[in-house]
């Protein structure tokens, strides 16, 4: 018996688009693409897109970085700002979720108890960053 040929992917990167659909959700994901410099830095030199879709529904108000498992089915192109054509890797999701720490309100509140979390206010010159 054969194997199923299928290219799966494991990725963490920016969320840049959400868009729903009645039958699901479309999102882009950069990922950034680093070397050295001659300094020996670490530095962003591209970007790699990810045009993901899903069936699920994921909760993500709010979030910047996400995890996306799943199936690469293609690549696309699209016309970036600066007028050029780009490319972007096509992904069916099994699994989105965030990434990184989620910092609960009551945790900010509990260090800075003047902060007002939710629609932003006034800027408040007395926060410590």
């Amino acid at each position: 018996m054969m194997e199923k040929n299928e290219a799966l992917i494991e990725l963490t990167g920016w969320l840049n688009d959400v868009k729903e659909f009645s039958w699901g959700v479309a999102l882009k994901v950069a990922v950034d693409v680093r070397k050295k410099n001659h300094q020996d830095e670490w530095e962003t030199v591209d970007k790699t897109i990810y045009d993901v879709t899903t069936d699920q529904r994921p909760t993500l108000e709010g979030v910047k970085q996400v995890k996306v498992k799943g199936r690469i089915s293609g690549t696309s192109t699209f016309q970036k700002r600066d007028g050029s054509t780009g490319s972007a890797v096509k992904v069916r999701a099994n699994t989105i979720t965030p990434a990184g720490e989620k910092v609960a309100e009551a945790a900010i509140l509990n260090q800075w108890p003047t902060a007002q979390i939710g629609q932003a206010g006034h800027l408040d010159e007395s926060a410590p960053f």
